[in-house]
């Protein structure tokens, strides 16, 4: 196992180091793990990457992050891995960026997890296979879409709106049930721009006040969850504003939805994912940067949980 830690080489993209939490941060913790185990890891940023020539990528060697002076250009195949984790949401500036990486001659299978799902599969919801878990939804996207949601959900209790191009629960609000649809359409136009900016409309779940489970896993293997409560007077999950986080053990209803998650997620060849759950529904299905890891490991007794995904990330599928 050792000479295949030696033999491996990871390359772990963010945000630019001056808007990472460097404390809290999921990718600087799985990346300086990497190097405790002996995988040459490295470290680049969006605003770093491809300050190299057409050929190569410009990174860090992760003892040096974030000196930047000691920044190297390295061709792609020198990785076998690209944890390509610029958060969310996924739009034309993070579309671009990979796009560019792949033109320098990244392949599409060493970027993880795999570009078209990134790309193609919004994190407010699972895939096919797994919809049956979602909470009742509509996508709202023009007049039609909204009538739909009137008729078969809006109409018949309370509902939560999540804009389709903002994350980390940025423009999520509640609404009660809409008694006409004049109404309805009112607060869908103003909340879309008239249609340009689509909208998820989801049934509210009461059960979110007694928290959030967040699952993690590696390889589609469950690694560890915790439990994350809404911030006070408020029914979203604000970590950042001090909602609070506990560790949690899966229920057995939990662990027969964690073996079908994990399959797919397997299915998928996703190798890093954080699965939200709110009353046994998928929530929220974060596969471009799961994070909430140093909280993981904290809640449950400073468990090195980073070890665990890495030497997970080392087999196949």
């Amino acid at each position: 196992m050792q000479s295949q830690l030696n033999s491996f080489s990871l390359l772990w993209i963010t945000d630019p180091w001056s808007t990472l939490d460097q404390e809290q941060d999921t990718t600087l913790r799985l990346a300086h793990e990497a190097r405790n185990l002996g995988v040459d890891s490295y470290w680049s940023s969006s605003d770093l990457i491809l300050e190299a020539d057409k050929k190569n990528l410009r990174v860090v060697p992760i003892e040096f992050a974030p000196d930047l002076s000691k920044a190297i250009d390295l061709s792609p195949s020198k990785f076998n891995q690209i944890h390509y984790r610029i958060d969310p949401p996924v739009d034309d500036r993070y579309r671009n960026l990979l796009n560019l990486l792949m033109a320098r001659g990244v392949a599409a299978d060493q970027i993880c997890n795999p570009p078209v799902l990134i790309t193609s599969q919004s994190e407010k919801l699972p895939p096919p296979d797994l919809m049956h878990l979602a909470p009742k939804h509509v996508l709202i996207e023009n007049q039609k879409s909204l009538e739909t949601a009137f008729q078969t959900l809006t109409s018949h209790q309370q509902w939560v709106s999540k804009p389709m191009n903002l994350a980390q629960s940025m423009g999520v609000k509640r609404w009660p049930k809409s008694i006409h649809l004049s109404d309805f359409e009112s607060i869908i136009r103003a909340e879309t721009s008239d249609f340009n900016e689509p909208i998820l409309i989801e049934e509210y779940l009461p059960q979110i006040m007694n928290g959030e489970i967040r699952l993690w896993f590696a390889q589609g293997r469950f690694i560890a969850s915790l439990k994350k409560h809404p911030k006070s007077g408020d029914f979203r999950v604000l970590i950042d504003e001090g909602s609070r986080v506990e560790a949690h053990t899966p229920t057995p209803t939990e662990a027969t939805l964690i073996s079908e998650i994990g399959a797919s997620l397997k299915k998928q060849k996703i190798r890093l994912a954080a699965i939200d759950l709110i009353a046994g529904q998928i929530s929220d299905y974060n596969i471009t940067s799961p994070g909430l890891l140093r909280q993981l490991e904290r809640v449950h007794g400073n468990s090195n949980f980073a070890k665990e995904v890495i030497l997970e990330l080392m087999k196949d599928f």
